[in-house]
């Protein structure tokens, strides 16, 4: 009897010497019906345990486990894109899209104006003169990796200008984008500079920033050439929307992919979870539980290989 005091009195205190907020590794599962889909099926996941979060990789780009902690890195064309808009007035030869690979950041009209640019307009179709609002079109795309010179940066610019002697036609450029287009999958393509990334700003000669009002202007989404319009007794006025410069790579970083957080630690138990697939292929979709407290978390990784067809 003694010894089984002894035994007894020592489990109990084991017991009282576990922390009760130990983290534990989750114990779940997760199954499906089969392994082989149709594009469009709803597939149900059945899901046994609960952990206290759970988080769902699909197995698509962009939502792959395998990419959770490995960044997508692809070699890439560089193109650029825009959308312009033409109208009012006479000056149909108002805008033309220049590029340089020479510019010294100094951001003074005489500067710029002495630049060395290559006009490019010609790889694009800049709209003619329409109406009297804005109505954008767009101009195309172009492969530029002919333009970019190894450690160099590049520069773009509009050069506009409002004729002497007539009346002015306004000049808009939205959606200037630098592209890093993927030649064997368009879902690995993506922007390398933004329009609002690649940050324009007008420097103009001394008719066009002495004006009262009605000025060029420039904000993260569009390139704005305007003006007096009855210019017919006015100089030439004349800008040049520079970007900042940049440098282009071959190679485009999109990143580590994301993942779809399906049941947080708010959550009650979840027991399925419904998903469609809306391109053929072969996927491994991951499921990811967490148990987490204040003292740490521990996770667990179920993988199902499917076929969709």
């Amino acid at each position: 009897m003694k010894k089984y005091l002894t035994v007894v009195s020592m489990l109990l205190t084991m017991a009282a010497c576990k922390d009760p907020y130990e983290v534990t590794e989750p114990v779940f599962n997760v199954s499906t019906e089969q392994t082989v889909y149709a594009v469009g099926e709803r597939i149900k996941f059945t899901i046994e345990g609960s952990p206290d979060m759970i988080n769902f990789y699909s197995g698509s780009n962009g939502n792959d486990y395998a990419y959770h902690d490995k960044e997508r890195i692809y070699d890439i064309v560089p193109k650029l894109s825009f959308r312009a808009a033409k109208f009012a007035g006479n000056n149909s030869d108002c805008a033309e899209l220049l590029y340089t690979t020479d510019f010294d950041g100094n951001y003074t009209y005489d500067n710029v104006k002495a630049v060395n640019w290559i006009n490019i307009s010609n790889r694009f179709t800049i709209p003619p003169i329409v109406g009297t609002a804005a109505s954008f079109s767009d101009a195309g795309t172009a492969d530029i990796s002919d333009l970019v010179v190894e450690g160099k940066p590049i520069c773009f610019a509009w050069h506009c200008k409002t004729n002497e002697a007539s009346q002015r036609t306004r000049f808009q450029v939205t959606d200037f984008n630098v592209n890093g287009e993927n030649q064997n999958d368009s879902d690995l393509s993506g922007v390398l500079y933004s329009q609002a990334q690649l940050s324009f700003q007008w420097v103009l000669n001394a008719d066009a920033a002495n004006q009262a009002s009605n000025k060029p202007s420039v904000t993260n989404t569009l390139v704005y050439w305007d003006g007096i319009f009855d210019n017919t007794a006015g100089p030439l006025k004349e800008g040049y929307a520079v970007s900042a410069p940049v440098t282009i790579s071959d190679q485009i970083n999109l990143g580590l992919d994301k993942p779809q957080v399906i049941k947080s630690i708010q959550n009650e138990n979840m027991t399925e979870f419904y998903y469609t697939f809306d391109k053929a292929g072969e996927y491994e979709v991951a499921f990811v539980g967490y148990n987490v407290n204040y003292k740490g978390k521990k996770e667990a990784v179920k993988k199902i290989k499917l076929t969709i067809q």
